[in-house]
This record gives structure tokens, C-alpha cells and sequence, in this order.
């Protein structure tokens, strides 16, 4: 893994998501996945649904990560496709989050 690749990945989580740093600390192998196919989309989706309190802060890095595509989708999006009807789109990057 480049430094490059790690900066860029802790950058995104800690400045642009609002994470602490020692939760990445606490979890280091998230720095293993794909910033573009995996940490933003599953990231931005998590912290929508913060902002909109249909879930808790309290949710970790791996909770959000490690889990398969199709038990994150379930956990984390088809499960709010009532609240927020458009939430599979935003975590495809096909709509905004100001279209939500």
C-alpha cells in the first residue's frame, strides 16, 4: 500500500467525514479498500443517514467496511428505501446529495 494511497484515504475519513483519527487507529485495515469503489460511497451513505438520525454515531469504521456489498445494502440502504427513496442512487454516485 502507497502513502499516497493512505493519506489520501485518511484525509477523506478524518477531514471530509468528521472522523476521529483513532477510530482509524483502531481499525487500520480499512485503509486496504478501494477510497473510490468503497470507503466514499459506503462512508457519504452512513453519514446522510446520520444527518437525518435514522441511525447512530456510534456505527464503526468496520461495520461500515467489512461487511459484503449485499449485507451493506441491506444493513445500511435497502433498510431506509421507505425514508429516503433515492438512497440507492446517492450511494451509486448517480445522484447528489441535494436531490435526496
Amino acid at each position: 500500500m502507497s502513502e499516497k494511497k493512505i493519506s489520501k484515504a485518511i484525509d477523506f475519513l478524518v477531514n471530509k467525514m468528521g472522523w476521529e483519527s483513532k477510530m482509524i487507529a483502531l481499525c487500520p485495515a480499512v485503509l486496504f479498500f478501494n477510497l473510490e469503489n468503497r470507503i466514499i460511497p459506503r462512508c457519504s451513505t452512513v453519514q446522510f443517514l446520520f444527518s437525518r438520525e435514522l441511525i447512530n454515531k456510534d456505527v464503526k469504521l468496520s461495520t461500515m467496511l467489512f461487511p459484503t456489498e449485499k449485507r451493506f445494502l441491506e444493513k445500511f440502504v435497502t433498510k431506509y428505501e421507505k425514508q429516503v427513496p433515492k438512497l440507492y442512487d446517492f450511494y451509486q454516485g448517480k445522484i447528489g446529495i441535494e436531490e435526496l
